[in-house]
């Protein structure tokens, strides 16, 4: 995300311009917003030991709700944090219904990870006053972190009716909207922060990237290749043209993507990891081993680069490899549905039948929707002698075949018998020129 509106609030807004105008208007106001106003002009100007020295004569004067919020802004600026916190709960005291402390109260309670009492506060400054963008963007914004994107939806868009020309906002709500599975709409809003800051790049590989998942790589390419002709650093362009390659079945052209990437940053984890994908999908399985295995030589903490290069250790019938990887896939991620599968598969075939039942039941328990272990376990259970449960087993997974094989149409989406194949990593370490 941005930089949040509160931070762009105390650096830019709310203050009184350091001019003879301003200067006359003090007398107009309190004497603790007086001296709260000069502090801020002190503190624009450089002078922070001046404007904390101003802030402690302001803090004696006759407390009101809005000369107690803008002590907090400034100390919030200092980045005095608790002095901050003080001083806007002094205005909330002075006046419960005055909703911009509540909203500097919630997004400085966020910004130091208290989020139960910052998203409290955003929530009722928005009740307050449900006309401000700033309470519904940022409000929208916490939503996303904590995960309740449908309320995030909702207070976004409240916030783009309000004012839809500011990017960040549709991004903001392209983000959630993906988070719900609803990617038109998600490209329909990446696309409009796209129009309003082209020249940024991350919202255009944002919208590369959602293109390519909504199944459009040509579009995807070519905003990709955009971003490029203005920073042929950037690796996740570069990526995302691979990723879009990938999706067109033109895997020589993702290598070709990928392999760039590694020329700009060996080190890439993800670059490895890519290339790979685009040498086993082109047959090459040694080669596609190897870049698998540096992966996990640089980042051994990504359960796709073990379970990836199980699968490949599979194909090549190393069975102990595969047995290997996919353990070391489950011990970072427990719920890895499909490596507990392709681990069953892989001590059916290496004779431990009681071992495999465990992993199957284990991937079944995980992901229920998929029919590979259901059919893997009803293979298992026949030789076993248990028909009835042979019979359940085949009888759910050919129950579950035709939905997943209309799931699977897609070359890179498509599983193979022993799982599902992941998809690319993104790229994520951009390297400067």
């Amino acid at each position: 995300m941005k930089t949040p509106a509160f931070v762009v609030l105390l650096l830019c807004a709310a203050a009184l311009a350091e001019t003879e105008l301003a200067k006359a208007a003090f007398v107009k106001v309190d004497r603790q917003s007086q001296l709260a106003s000069e502090a801020e002009v002190r503190m624009r100007a450089g002078d922070t030991q001046g404007a904390l020295l101003l802030l402690v004569q302001a803090s004696a004067e006759a407390s009101t709700a809005p000369g107690e919020d803008h002590i907090g802004f400034i100390y919030a600026s200092a980045g005095r944090h608790a002095d901050a916190v003080s001083h806007f709960q002094k205005s909330i005291r002075a006046n419960a219904s005055y909703a911009p402390a509540h909203y500097h109260l919630g997004v400085v309670d966020w910004l130091a990870q208290d989020r139960v009492d910052g998203l409290s506060e955003l929530e009722t400054a928005v009740r307050l006053d449900p006309k401000a963008f700033d309470y519904r963007y940022r409000l929208g914004s916490a939503y996303i972190d904590t995960g309740s994107n449908g309320k995030a939806i909702a207070e976004l868009k409240e916030a783009v009716s309000l004012n839809p020309s500011q990017p960040e906002v549709w991004q903001q709500l392209a983000i959630a909207e993906q988070r719900v599975n609803d990617l038109a709409a998600a490209v329909e809003a990446s696309a409009k922060a796209v129009a309003l800051n082209p020249k940024d790049h991350d919202l255009r590989n944002g919208y590369a990237q959602l293109l390519v998942a909504t199944r459009q790589p040509d579009r995807a390419i070519a905003e990709s290749q955009a971003v490029l002709a203005e920073n042929q650093w950037d690796l996740v362009a570069r990526s995302t043209i691979g990723h879009a390659y990938l999706k067109l079945g033109e895997y020589g052209k993702a290598e070709k993507a990928y392999r760039e990437i590694l020329e700009i940053d060996p080190a890439s984890t993800a670059g490895h990891y890519d290339l790979g994908i685009a040498l086993k999908m082109q047959d090459q399985l040694e080669a596609a081993q190897k870049e698998f295995q540096k992966a996990i030589d640089l980042d051994s903490t990504l359960p796709e680069s073990h379970y990836t290069l199980g699968i490949t250790d599979w194909q090549l019938g190393d069975f102990p490899g595969t047995i290997a990887q996919m353990k070391a896939a489950i011990a970072i991620r427990p719920d890895y549905a499909e490596a507990h599968y392709m681990l069953g598969i892989a001590l059916k075939q290496s004779g431990d039948l009681d071992g495999a039942i465990v992993e199957l039941k284990a991937s079944i328990r995980l992901d229920p929707s998929t029919p590979g272990p259901f059919n893997t376990l009803g293979q298992i259970l026949r030789i076993k002698g248990d028909k009835a449960g042979s019979e359940e087993a085949f009888a759910q997974g050919s129950k579950l075949k035709a939905d997943k094989d209309k799931q699977l149409a897609n070359s890179l989406d498509q599983g193979m018998r022993g799982g599902i194949m992941p998809k690319p990593l993104d790229q994520t370490k951009p390297v400067p020129q």
